[in-house]
């Protein structure tokens, strides 16, 4: 499979649970995630490869990706339909941290 029909996989299922997708592009950056993701109150980025050697992470994604995972961004790297069902899963599952959605009484 393609990294192109994994785009448009992740693409599709994502909009059927209402997850937040983008494919990003870096100006003048290269060795970045190629997807932003977005799904009640959890951001995360996502490297996509085909499921072949030449799907692999070249050196300066990987430094990349460590980087962004020291800061504290969740960074995850699919090839494969499973692995694109198995986010959503978790992402569908996860409840919403950090936000206060108590109103206010006066």
């Amino acid at each position: 499979m393609s990294e192109v029909s994994l785009q448009r996989y992740f693409k599709r299922e994502a909009k059927k649970e209402k997850i937040f997708w983008r494919k990003i592009k870096w100006d003048a950056v290269r060795g970045c995630p190629d997807v932003f993701v977005a799904h009640k109150g959890k951001i995360m980025l996502i490297e996509l490869k085909t499921p072949t050697q030449r799907g692999r992470l070249s050196k300066l994604q990987a430094r990349t990706i460590d980087r962004l995972q020291e800061a504290g961004v969740e960074v995850h790297i699919i090839d494969n339909k499973e692995g694109i069902d198995e986010l959503i899963r978790d992402l569908t599952r996860t409840e919403t941290a950090g936000r206060c959605d108590t109103a206010v009484q006066s």
